[in-house]
């Protein structure tokens, strides 16, 4: 063999090992059916999803959704939480109320720093999980490798620059005689803090995807995506972990009246002015 045939040969092979590490990555269906539309009466209000996990031999069902979604419904202490599902039979949805209880003077549970955008609610659903075209995967424990902890990050060696995909509700795509659809964004992480900043809602500890975002998405889950194990590079497979909650986009409504935008020699500068 000359030796032009084995450099062709050797870059073949290069190219084959790379495509063969690559593969395609595909979102699981339970993991698109875990997300559910929050409402406000017949109106869609914004993104939610379940979260299943063990405690005491028994299987507990949570909804997790951010804070501003949450606090914009359940205004009436007497009004039931409304969630809108996917049903297994027929292309349809349908509305069902779940009864809400009091913790500690609240029906939500939210996190010990008030600034984090984030709020959950346990459901009474197993009377009705039959019905439902809806997502289970047990979390087992605080280490299931579902959860992208701090812990779990430092493991895989997370970074900025590692890829990352949302999903998320839309309102303008609902129409009442047709499933929920839930749209999925993929990115890259852009900033992993491990300590809490001063941001424009307070001091606290999030995580910058570049990825976009509609309205109706905040509340869905967030997810990091890689293809290595502690060793290296995974052969044809994907890890993902549950990062977080999608809580705004940069700029934010939330935080911002005006955007304005000065180009000086080049550079541009964008200042935001809070409400």
């Amino acid at each position: 063999m000359t030796k032009k045939n084995v450099l062709i040969f050797c870059v073949l092979f290069l190219l084959f090992c790379i495509t063969a590490q690559a593969g395609t990555f595909t979102i699981p269906d339970w993991l698109i059916n875990s997300c559910v539309f929050i409402m406000r009466g017949e109106e869609v209000n914004g993104t939610g999803f379940l979260i299943w996990i063990k405690e005491y031999d028994s299987n507990f069902c949570y909804l997790v959704t951010a804070k501003h979604v949450a606090q914009s419904v359940l205004s009436n202490t007497q009004d039931p939480l409304k969630i809108r599902f996917n049903l297994k039979e027929g292309n349809n949805a349908k509305i069902f109320d779940f009864p809400t209880f009091n913790f500690k003077g609240k029906r939500w549970i939210e996190h010990e720093n008030p600034t984090i955008d984030i709020a959950v609610i346990p459901l009474t659903i197993f009377d009705k999980v039959s019905k439902l075209e809806v997502g289970v995967r047990i979390i087992e424990s605080p280490e299931d490798e579902f959860l992208a902890t701090t812990q779990w990050i430092n493991k895989y060696k997370v970074a900025p620059g590692d890829q990352a995909f949302s999903l998320g509700l839309v309102p303008y795509l609902y129409a009442k005689d047709q499933k929920n659809l839930v749209l999925s964004r993929f990115g890259t992480i852009s900033l992993l803090l491990d300590q809490e900043i001063n941001l424009p809602g307070g001091k606290q500890k999030a995580y910058f995807l570049d990825c976009q975002a509609f309205p109706g998405n905040s509340g869905g889950p967030a997810f990091v995506l890689i293809e290595r194990s502690e060793e290296g590079p995974l052969l044809s497979g994907w890890r993902f972990g549950l990062l977080g909650v999608v809580a705004e986009f940069v700029p934010s409504a939330l935080r911002t009246n005006i955007v304005d935008i000065q180009d000086t020699q080049h550079q541009t500068t964008i200042q935001l002015i809070e409400h």
